[in-house]
């Protein structure tokens, strides 16, 4: 008989302890990493034999770095290199004020090439090369306007040449202030 409680005792701690259903608990995560790919394969993320840490291969390799967002003033101007300083308009790499009844971004000592709404991550600087450049301010409407085109909405890629051949990306947030993000090429061992 004594056994029996016994049996009984471990079989119900048994049963408590392994089908414990607390609702209060957060229940797993879904994979962070699962939607992550790599050149078509899932992400390869793999304990090491020395101390269990994780060994984590890049996510998605992109040939840009954001370098700087700034945020512009009208009739000012930035730089697209370090220390990204805030210019007068026409003192800088790229200007920003009125242009006719828009505002516009004007190329001062870079031409331009309006690549619109893309992903920065998709484009290589070899492939910047075969682009047209020009001097072309590039405009955008007055908010809410029926009459002008925007030709720099939000998330607008500008494509920028400096005289000596180098490419920058400026990336466009908002106009209302002008606020802009800046990239510029990644250097890959051996160039």
């Amino acid at each position: 008989m004594k056994n029996f409680f016994r049996s009984i005792a471990v079989l119900g701690l048994s049963f408590t302890l392994f089908n414990c259903s607390n609702t209060e608990e957060p229940l797993p995560a879904e994979n962070p990493y699962a939607s992550e790919v790599v050149g078509g394969q899932a992400n390869a993320r793999e304990g090491s034999s020395n101390g269990g840490s994780v060994i984590q291969s890049p996510t998605k390799f992109t040939a840009w770095r954001l370098a700087k967002t700034l945020t512009v003033q009208q009739e000012k101007g930035f730089n697209l290199i370090s220390p990204f300083a805030i210019t007068a308009a026409g003192a800088g790499d790229i200007g920003w004020g009125a242009y006719g009844c828009y505002s516009a971004l004007k190329p001062v000592k870079v031409s331009f090439h309006n690549l619109g709404i893309v992903d920065v991550a998709s484009l290589k600087p070899s492939s910047l090369d075969a682009l047209p450049f020009n001097q072309a301010p590039i405009a955008n409407a007055p908010e809410g306007s029926a009459f002008w085109t925007n030709y720099m909405p939000a998330k607008t890629i500008i494509a920028c040449k400096t005289p000596a051949g180098k490419h920058y990306l400026v990336e466009v947030l908002s106009d209302n202030p002008l606020q802009v993000n800046i990239y510029h090429a990644v250097r890959l061992l051996g160039q």
